[in-house]
């Protein structure tokens, strides 16, 4: 039997799944720790010893979703996958860690419209995230050339966000065309600006 006194012993899976419930019945900003504890079953007092807020909640929320995404990836190894399919796999894979959290994680996105603390928590989180996926393509993210990168995923995960906030069909397939038509679209622009470099370099 579980201890709910003692934090070592909680289910996490549990208590972020109870957090998001929670979110996306009542919306984020009337969640309490302490509701969210109740939600889940859990002691309080114990609760708050592993997460001071709901932010560190938060931060636990994305940082499973990006170890479930990543878990027995191999699609960063040298395996003659093409940069955009690779994306295109490891963004939809997202999407489908997130889809039993849906409710929450809308309800969350919006509460971060009027908190900017929440916002940048968020965009922070965001920023990682895609740091990760563009080097589990085999993609750098270093320098000012992957800064750019990850602004320009970011914003087609987030274009793509607000499809699936919306996408009821059993595979997402809304979702996935959102994403590839977008993935497409960054191939051709990058094609064009490598184009336009080789050209100016030959003259």
């Amino acid at each position: 039997m579980t201890d709910q006194s003692d934090p070592t012993t909680f289910d996490e899976e549990l208590l972020l799944r109870a957090a998001m419930d929670l979110a996306g019945s009542v919306g984020w900003a009337r969640c309490s720790l302490a509701d969210i504890a109740e939600a889940a079953g859990l002691d309080e007092a114990a609760l708050r010893r592993l997460h001071r807020d709901g932010t560190s909640l938060l931060r636990a929320f994305a940082a499973r979703i990006d170890r479930e995404v990543q878990e027995d990836s191999d699609i960063g190894s040298d395996d003659g996958i093409p940069v955009r399919e690779a994306l295109l796999e490891l963004l939809m894979r997202r999407f489908d860690a997130m889809q039993p959290y849906k409710a929450g994680i809308v309800a969350v996105t919006r509460a971060a419209l009027g908190n900017p603390g929440l916002a940048m928590h968020g965009g922070c989180a965001l920023a990682r995230s895609m740091r990760a996926t563009l080097v589990a393509a085999g993609v750098s993210s270093k320098g000012p050339a992957g800064l750019i990168r990850t602004k320009a995923l970011e914003a087609i995960f987030l274009d793509a966000f607000r499809v699936w906030a919306g996408d009821d069909s059993p595979d997402l397939s809304a979702t996935f065309r959102r994403l590839d038509e977008r993935l497409g679209q960054a191939e051709s622009l990058a094609l064009s600006i490598g184009l336009a470099k080789a050209a100016k370099s030959s003259h």
